[in-house]
């Protein structure tokens, strides 16, 4: 979609990202990752792909809502979790090329704000790593909600987007893997069900209320089929301003 081509900047390679964080303090307790290669399209390359997944050690507490919802425990965190430095570290070996030339898509902006947040508080040597993360995100549901949202104009979760695009999740939402998968499936889909995402747009138009009345009149003909002549169009004008 050469929209979304400009909003990355024509970067061919796409690190599909999701965090999970901490309920008070919102640091990173988990890292899923998944980079693939796009071609001049858009269109994810088959034959390459790269999943990533740790779990990162927060100096907070994880909050009994964050735990009920993840499955994330101070358990695991104990014996799995890394310091948010050789998390960094690790993630980096992982993208093997300079971020610059990725584009980093998470669901919202949260993500980037929690990669901040966690910075702030650890204040690791290699900061660096993170801010660069953040300087190349990309908000897919900023880009995504422009064409397609629910019946009262509000933006979908990931899963009721999977849905819209009849994408079956990957597993158990919350686990930053999993999530990260979802999030570049409905990449994939976005750029393959053309017609999906333009009856989706369509239906935005049709709703817009920012419109004058002219303009919403000849856009509602135009999405129920009617052709709509340049004279109708005056005509229209005439009678909003009589």
């Amino acid at each position: 979609m050469e929209a979304f081509n400009k909003l990355i900047k024509n970067k061919k390679t796409l690190v599909f990202l999701d965090l999970e964080g901490t309920q008070f303090s919102h640091e990173i307790i988990a890292i899923g990752a998944v980079k693939c290669k796009i071609d001049e399209n858009g269109k994810i390359l088959r034959g390459y792909q790269k999943k990533f997944k740790c779990y990162v050690k927060p100096l907070g507490c994880i909050g009994r809502f964050v735990q009920n919802m993840t499955k994330i425990t101070e358990d695991i965190l104990k014996e799995e979790g890394l310091p948010l430095e050789t998390a960094f570290s690790k993630f980096k070996k992982f993208i093997n090329q300079p971020f610059e030339q990725c584009a980093f898509i998470t669901f919202g902006s949260n993500d980037a704000k929690m990669i901040i947040d966690s910075i702030t508080r650890s204040e690791p040597k290699n900061a660096f790593i993170g801010y660069n993360i953040v300087n190349n995100c990309v908000d897919f549901l900023m880009f995504i909600s422009q064409f397609c949202k629910d019946n009262k104009n509000n933006n979908y979760s990931l899963v009721n987007y999977l849905k819209v695009f009849n994408i079956p999740p990957v597993g158990i939402s919350h686990d930053p893997l999993n999530d990260a998968l979802d999030l570049r499936n409905l990449y994939s889909a976005m750029n393959k069900q053309k017609d999906t995402l333009l009856n989706e747009y369509l239906k935005i138009l049709a709703k817009q209320k920012i419109y004058s009345a002219p303009i919403r009149s000849v856009i509602e003909k135009l999405v129920n089929g009617e052709n709509v002549t340049s004279e109708e169009f005056i005509n229209e004008c005439k009678k909003y301003l009589a």
